[in-house]
């Protein structure tokens, strides 16, 4: 399956500008939602649920054009699963690492002086967390969400796509709030590299670098090897067709 249809020269083109906004999106309105006020106070819950109801936001959005991946740890799952080619794989990359770092710079434009500065919203471990610990977690969290992924795309799930923007929109809030509060729950590189980039700091930035795309891996390889059906052998395909054909003659 291929987002959007066939991987044409305008198909690189939408599905680049989709994961651009996207991301921006993601970034500008994600990070908005982290800004600390004393009017009203922030509550502590708050970045996770303002991410979660973003991501719905962008699915759909986005969703049906290149399926809003929005995380260079997806674009790796679907290109694992051949859902994309690496070219196209490539495209979605560069257009989230692109769309983070554009959204991420118009929050900063837009911000009134002092609300954005110093680290606001970068993705980094707790003081008490080793960045052991925290690279772990982020592997961890990650493989979770791509599990969720390889669920919503496995074929046997085709008839309950209704409420994806919703159901994912919901896991993002989730795993932040658990995760959040200990490594910045990013599971993704783009996410993490906008903010580092425009503010100079990438201390511990290695985490979020190898933490999400490992833990892409080990959640395909997961689905992949324990729970996916096997798809039938081609000679099994043209067995069954005949014995269709047989049943079809006699009655």
């Amino acid at each position: 399956m291929a987002f959007g249809g066939g991987e044409t020269t305008r198909q690189y083109f939408v599905n680049f500008v989709s994961e651009v906004l996207g991301t921006a999106l993601l970034l500008f309105l994600g990070c908005m939602g982290c800004i600390q006020t004393d009017n009203p106070p922030a509550v502590h819950h708050m970045p996770a649920i303002a991410f979660g109801l973003v991501v719905l936001l962008i699915i759909q959005i986005f969703g049906h054009i290149s399926g809003a991946h929005l995380n260079p740890a997806v674009t790796l799952s679907t290109v694992i699963f051949r859902m994309l080619s690496p070219a196209m794989g490539v495209v979605y990359v560069a257009g989230q690492f692109l769309g983070a770092t554009l959204g991420y710079a118009l929050l900063k434009i837009l911000m009134p002086e002092g609300w954005v500065s110093g680290g606001f919203c970068l993705t980094k471990p707790a003081a008490a967390a080793s960045p052991i610990q925290a690279l772990i977690i982020e592997t961890i969290i990650t493989a979770v969400l791509i599990l969720v992924c390889c669920g919503v795309w496995d074929p046997r799930n085709a008839q309950k796509q209704d409420s994806v923007p919703l159901r994912f929109g919901l896991i993002i809030t989730a795993i932040a709030m658990v995760a959040g509060p200990i490594t910045g729950a990013s599971m993704n590189t783009a996410r993490s590299f906008g903010p580092a980039f425009l503010a100079g700091d990438y201390e511990h930035q290695w985490i979020y670098w190898i933490g999400p795309n490992v833990g892409a891996i080990i959640g395909c390889g997961i689905y992949s090897f324990i729970f996916a059906e096997e798809e039938p052998e081609e000679e099994e395909i043209i067995e069954l067709e005949e014995v269709g054909h047989m049943i079809q003659e006699k009655s």
